[in-house]
């Protein structure tokens, strides 16, 4: 409670010239029933007005306001820790998961990654198979071929092949054909339209 008190004291205007000592001797002189407002559900003892016993004074009107003041400034400070306290477990939950949620992006990254890895060894191998269909063709036929495909696919094949046989499918090919073809082969895939 000194401590409630202390913020307390510091948030309140200073209209009065109350010393510590004084507060805390009215903070002492607290009884249960002296703010039946303040305390709810019980009922309020009736108010006597013989001042009390054993040597302490009677609050005064000042002094009681006072005290309500202070204890509805703690009160405040109560509902606004039991208010940081939630927000506090709610950012905890929430931490937790968008950790749980970049957990699973990271594992799904790699599936993605191994996926991928594993789509470029088939291509790889699929157009090593090809390379070899074209290899064993006649120059003639293959140049046919690969007059049909897209430039790009033709520059992987010629690009996979022995030298000696992609050039006399290229000698097969129409001019215009085996120009756009030898470019893309030159730019390593940048194909001109």
């Amino acid at each position: 409670m000194g401590v409630v008190l202390a913020l307390s004291l510091t948030a309140m205007p200073a209209r009065h010239s109350y010393g510590m000592s004084t507060l805390k001797t009215w903070v002492n002189k607290i009884r249960p029933g002296t703010f039946p407002e303040l305390e709810a559900g019980k009922a309020a003892p009736p108010k006597t007005s013989e001042p009390e016993t054993g040597g302490q004074e009677a609050l005064t009107d000042t002094e009681r306001r006072i005290l309500l003041s202070l204890m509805e400034r703690k009160r405040q400070l109560d509902e606004r820790d039991t208010m940081l306290n939630q927000r506090e477990e709610q950012l905890r939950l929430l931490r937790d998961n968008i950790q749980q949620q970049v957990t699973e992006l990271k594992r799904l990254q790699k599936e993605i990654e191994a996926s991928m890895d594993a789509k470029r060894q088939l291509d790889a191998e699929n157009l090593r198979k090809v390379v070899n269909l074209y290899n064993n063709m006649d120059p003639r036929k293959a140049a046919e071929k690969i007059q049909s495909l897209d430039p790009r696919v033709a520059m992987q094949i010629l690009m996979g092949m022995k030298e000696r046989k992609a050039s006399q499918i290229l000698e097969s090919l129409p001019p215009e054909n085996a120009k756009r073809i030898t470019e893309a082969i030159v730019a390593k895939g940048s194909v001109p339209r």
